[in-house]
C-alpha cells in the first residue's frame, strides 16, 4: 500500500501537502515504536520515511509551514519542525517534483511553489482543487502570494468554493474552473465528492542560470469546453528580487473530444470568452492601488515593499483589487484581498505579462510611471528535451 501511495519523488499520491505531513508523522511514530522494542523496521517503511522527508521540505513557505495545495492548510504550528528533526538530511529542498506534480523556484529571500500536475486518480482527488498552474510566493517569512486554502468544517458551499479555480493564484476562463467536481446528490454519495475531469494534459519544463530560473507550463483544462490552452511562463531572478510572469491563451492544436455534459452546453460557450487573472495576496499584507490603476504597492509585515504591474498585447491592463478570504488554519476565515487582472480572447488568444519587483523599504511607495514599465521576459532557453 505505501508504494501506491507514495509516489518516487516522495509525494503523496492525493497531491494534498496535509496528507503527507500527516502520513509521515504516523510512520515516525511507528518507525520509533519499533525501533524502542527493538524490532527492526520493515524496509517499505524506511524507504517511505527517506523519500517523503525531502518532499515535506519542498512544501514548506518562509514561516515554516505548508503551502496551500489540493485541500491542504498551514499545517499545526511546530508539526513540520517535528517531523523534520528526524531527519538526518538537512540541505535545501530539490526544485522539481515530475511524479507529485509541483515545481520550486528559490532565489534570495523567495520561495515560490507551482503546481503543475494533472489532478490525482479519482479514488485520491475527494479533496483535489482546480488549482492547475496556481502558486504561492513568500519573502523570508512572510507569506505573500497564497491561494484561498481548504476547509472541511465551513459547510460544503464553503468547501466546494475553496476549489474553484478562482480560489487560486492561476488565471480563471469564463469563471469557469479548469477541472469539474462530482456535484450530484447519488453520484456524491457513491463515489465521494472527487474530480469528474480536469486536466490531462501539463506541460511543465524549467532551465536555470546565472541569471534566475525559467519556468514554462501548460494545461488543457479548457480545450474540451472552450478550445483553448492556458500558458504560463514565470522567471524568477538570482536575487530573488524580480518575479516576471506570461500568461497566454492559445487555441488547442488538437482540442479534446468533448465529454457527454460539455456538448449540452456548447450553446452557453462564448465566442470570445472573458479571463481574469488572479493573485490571491495573505491577509497579513497591505495593498495599496494607483491612482491610475497601472501598478498595485504590497507592503508586507516584515517591512518589504512590492510592486505589482500588468500589460496586455494591447497595452497596459486596469488591474482591480477585489475581497478574497483566507482558509489558511481550514477552520477559521480571514478577510483577505486579491489583484484581479482581467481580459478577453480575441481571435483565439490572449496575452497577458506581470511583473513583481521587490523595492527599497526606504523608498516603498507607488513609482513614476516611466518607472513603471512591464518588462519583457527574458527568452526561455531549455535544453535539448528540457
Amino acid at each position: 500500500e505505501l508504494d501506491r501511495q507514495i509516489l518516487p519523488d516522495g509525494g503523496h499520491v492525493s497531491r494534498n501537502p496535509s496528507a503527507q505531513l500527516s502520513i509521515l508523522l504516523d510512520l515516525l511514530s511507528l518507525r520509533d515504536a519499533l525501533a524502542a522494542r527493538r524490532i527492526e523496521v520493515p524496509k517499505p517503511v524506511r524507504d517511505a520515511i527517506d523519500r517523503m522527508t525531502p518532499m515535506l521540505r519542498f512544501f514548506r513557505h518562509g514561516d515554516g509551514r505548508l503551502a496551500l495545495f489540493n485541500g491542504s492548510t498551514e499545517g499545526p504550528e511546530g508539526a513540520i519542525d517535528a517531523a523534520l528533526e528526524r531527519d538526518d538530511a538537512k540541505g535545501r529542498p530539490f526544485g522539481f517534483a515530475p511524479h507529485s506534480g509541483y515545481q520550486r523556484l528559490a532565489a534570495g529571500p523567495v520561495n515560490l511553489v507551482a503546481d503543475t500536475g494533472p489532478p490525482p486518480p479519482g479514488a485520491f482527488s475527494h479533496e483535489a482543487h482546480a488549482g492547475c498552474l496556481s502558486f504561492e510566493m513568500s519573502a523570508g517569512r512572510a507569506r505573500m502570494i497564497v491561494n484561498c486554502g481548504a476547509t472541511k468544517v465551513l459547510g460544503p458551499d464553503w468547501e466546494a468554493a475553496s476549489r474553484a479555480t478562482a480560489a487560486h493564484s492561476t488565471l480563471v476562463l469564463a469563471d469557469t474552473s479548469s477541472a469539474r467536481m462530482l456535484k450530484g446528490k447519488l453520484s456524491r454519495r457513491l463515489l465521494g465528492p472527487r474530480v469528474m475531469e480536469g486536466p490531462v494534459e501539463v506541460e511543465s519544463r524549467r532551465n536555470e542560470n546565472e541569471a534566475g530560473v525559467w519556468l514554462e507550463t501548460a494545461h488543457d483544462g479548457y480545450a474540451g469546453l472552450f478550445g483553448l490552452i492556458h500558458r504560463r511562463r514565470l522567471f524568477l531572478s538570482a536575487t530573488g528580487e524580480d518575479l516576471r510572469g506570461e500568461d497566454r491563451l492559445d487555441t488547442a492544436t488538437a482540442p479534446r473530444r468533448r465529454m457527454p455534459w460539455q456538448r449540452l452546453f456548447r450553446h452557453r460557450v462564448p465566442q470570445d470568452p472573458g479571463f481574469t487573472i488572479r493573485f490571491h495576496i495573505h491577509p497579513d499584507a497591505r495593498l495599496s492601488l494607483a491612482h491610475d490603476r497601472t501598478n498595485v504597492l504590497v507592503l508586507l509585515p516584515n517591512g518589504d515593499g512590492w510592486q505589482f504591474r500588468a500589460r496586455s498585447g494591447g497595452g497596459e491592463c486596469e488591474i482591480a483589487i477585489e475581497e478574497s478570504v483566507y482558509l489558511g488554519s481550514g477552520d477559521t476565515t480571514r478577510r483577505a484581498e486579491q489583484i484581479v487582472v482581467a481580459g478577453r480572447v480575441f481571435r483565439g488568444e490572449a496575452r497577458v505579462n506581470w511583473a513583481w519587483r521587490r523595492l527599497s523599504t526606504r523608498n516603498a511607495g507607488h513609482p513614476k510611471r516611466e518607472d513603471a514599465e512591464v518588462p519583457e521576459l527574458p527568452e526561455l532557453e531549455l535544453p535539448p528535451g528540457g
